[in-house]
């Protein structure tokens, strides 16, 4: 696994979101460099750690696994975490198997603890409009399924167009300021696409796709259960206007968590007028609110 490393200071690791890699930090990082050492993993499958195969269905499950060994080999008694979307997931199933042991505080970014919506819930991935969206996946996934370990170049041309439209609605739902909106229609050219888009090899964007729409996590129980044992300080960091996942799941998971904490003082809800790509769209106001929280988890560690 490849990882970034920069600053000096009492450890971070931050956790990138899914089709990202560790350096997409790096803008948020370098104003806070000379106060922390930032640990930027790439994520099996992505960035330099693209070639490092997934090795069981659940990839969501191994990414707990390679931030468990991560946090092993860097040896730090006390580190901080932090995770937006899929990396935020990684870190609440890191924290239901008990992993929040040497973590002294956590910022969980535009994430539900739960993805598929039912019995009443309706927070999971696309909320509302979850169904037709997975439908949709669904076909695509059973379309490109027998060309799973070709290259990507060896697909049929109406394949690989479905594929970039798809990823250009993904990064679309991802924002909410219009001309970000706008300008995600361009991952639909290919000579754009190969700038955002790493497809080689481009498996791991099939794992994951299969890991959401099989998979049905939900860890919202062991997050909770999480905080009772190591009730350390969490900042919910909410996109006021993220579509990917609604706040009012988010709100909801935060004050579930808050009702059990032994410090209920210590779990902190911040929304920002935004979608769900936070540090792009709030970008100050994400820097902020990350350095408070950071530096309040070691002053109170």
């Amino acid at each position: 696994m490849h990882v970034h490393t920069i600053g000096r200071g009492p450890t971070v690791v931050l956790v990138h979101g899914f089709a990202m890699h560790g350096a997409m930090w790096l803008p948020s990082v370098l104003p806070l460099a000379a106060k922390y050492r930032f640990v930027l993993p790439d994520l099996r499958g992505f960035g330099r750690s693209r070639r490092v195969p997934h090795t069981r269905a659940d990839v969501v499950e191994t990414f707990a696994d390679d931030l468990e060994d991560l946090l092993a080999a860097l040896g730090e008694p006390k580190v901080y975490l932090g995770g937006l979307s899929m990396g935020a997931l990684t870190s609440v199933a890191f924290a239901s198997r008990g992993g929040f042991e040497r973590v002294v505080g956590y910022a969980h970014v535009d994430q539900a603890a739960r993805i598929h919506n039912g019995d009443g819930y309706d927070a999971g991935l696309f909320g509302a409009g979850q169904g037709a969206r997975f439908g949709e996946l669904e076909v695509l996934r059973a379309r490109i399924a027998p060309y799973r370990d070709h290259r990507y170049d060896a697909l049929p041309a109406e394949l690989r167009e479905a594929v970039l439209d798809t990823f250009a609605r993904f990064f679309h739902d991802a924002f909410h300021v219009p001309w970000l909106k706008r300008a995600t229609h361009a991952v639909r050219d290919p000579r754009v696409a190969k700038l955002v888009l790493s497809t080689d090899p481009w498996a791991p964007y099939f794992d994951c796709l299969g890991a959401y729409l099989d998979v049905r996590h939900d860890y919202e129980e062991g997050f909770r259960e999480a905080h009772t044992k190591h009730p350390v300080p969490l900042t919910f960091m909410i996109g006021a206007r993220s579509t990917m996942y609604p706040p009012h799941g988010q709100r909801e998971l935060a004050e579930s968590i808050r009702r059990v904490s032994p410090r209920p003082d210590q779990v902190r809800v911040v929304e920002l007028d935004a979608g769900h790509a936070i540090p792009v769209e709030a970008p100050v106001a994400f820097v902020r609110a990350l350095d408070r929280a950071i530096s309040e988890a070691f002053s109170s560690a």
